[in-house]
């Protein structure tokens, strides 16, 4: 199968691909769907900080304002995640 996608979508797809998190279109697709499935569970991801899709979309609109994307190193996780804790 081969979906059909707009201008849109595919810019979103390569900025993906860009930023590093991703390799292929089909990784970018696969993860989006694997969101998409577990929001229509209504749990959200095991660890999200969401509950449903418009506690999702205000995330997502918020990081993809939040500036240029840095590539996630192990470092910068355990960075993230040391002041998240500390919080």
């Amino acid at each position: 199968m081969s979906p059909s996608l707009t201008g849109y979508y595919k810019k979103i797809i390569r900025r993906q691909i860009r930023s590093g998190r991703f390799n292929s279109e089909g990784e970018v697709v696969r993860h989006s769907l694997s969101l998409l499935d577990a929001m229509e569970r209504a749990a959200g991801p095991v660890g999200s900080s969401f509950s449903n899709v418009r506690e999702l979309e205000e995330l997502l609109l918020e990081g993809l304002g939040s500036g240029k994307a840095t590539r996630m190193t192990a470092k910068r996780r355990e960075k993230i995640y040391a002041a998240l804790n500390k919080g």
